[in-house]
């Protein structure tokens, strides 16, 4: 997720040349884009700010305030918490959403484990398609190895279980037999269908399956991916005005 600051985040300057008309003067949220007068309040909850501080000291998001797309994975993480299985998320980076839903959870996350699973060095360009090579990062163009700063962020916490590999390859590590809650964020379409395609089935009714990238507009490839993934298991994607996407097993 961090490249997206790059392009983002001046949302407010084009409003009024794209529609002519006139930009809210006090927004209660602009970044990330998202730019909105509505209803922010979990900004001002201590709760949530402190479980963004975690995520953000991880160095994951370079920076870039993403406060509503972590907000949106912290209370999802929260309502599935409530039900039968564990959690996981497929693309980690430096941990920060993992560090910050694990904060937010705190003794509710202690019956479950929390699988996190990463090359810890990038992505393979030969997972990309041609679309993705040309405009999404790779290691030799934007990730570092993580895996020590993953290991010792996460270090203190026994339920979490980091599991370094190319998914879908590294679910054999996994031992867990059904999951509430799963995150996808690996950039690429492949990777992320194969996870998609693995863990649904484990998914517990009434769970959550939350994609970082798909309303993005680089992110075609995965979008038009999840949209037919979607549409073969006869539910649609919910796509949230922060970029992600929602996938829910009824």
């Amino acid at each position: 997720m961090a490249f997206h600051h790059k392009v983002i985040n001046v949302v407010a300057g084009h409003l009024n040349r794209l529609t002519g008309r006139v930009a809210v003067q006090n927004p209660t949220y602009a970044q990330d884009g998202l730019y909105t007068e509505h209803c922010a309040e979990f900004m001002a909850s201590e709760r949530f700010m402190n479980a963004y501080a975690a995520g953000e000291a991880t160095g994951s998001w370079n920076g870039a305030p993403v406060h509503w797309r972590v907000y949106i994975a912290c209370w999802l993480a929260e309502q599935s918490s409530r039900l039968n299985g564990d959690l996981i998320e497929c693309g980690v980076n430096r941990g920060g959403i993992a560090r910050a839903i694990v904060s937010y959870l705190d003794s509710n996350l202690k019956e479950k484990r929390f699988y996190l699973l990463d090359t810890y060095k990038g992505l393979p360009v030969t997972l990309l398609s041609e679309r993705e090579s040309k405009h999404l990062p790779t290691f030799e163009t934007h990730y570092s190895d993580s895996f020590a700063a993953v290991s010792s962020t996460f270090g203190s916490f026994p339920n979490v279980v980091i599991v370094p590999g190319v998914v879908p390859y590294s679910f054999k590590e996994i031992k867990s037999e059904g999951f509430c809650f799963v995150h996808i964020d690996m950039n690429n379409a492949r990777s992320e269908i194969a996870a998609a395609e693995f863990l649904w089935p484990k998914l517990t009714a009434g769970g959550f399956m939350l994609l970082d990238d798909y309303g993005w507009q680089i992110n075609i490839d995965q979008r038009t991916a999840f949209n037919r993934f979607a549409q073969e298991r006869s539910v649609s994607v919910l796509a949230l005005p922060t970029g992600q996407g929602l996938l829910m097993k009824a």
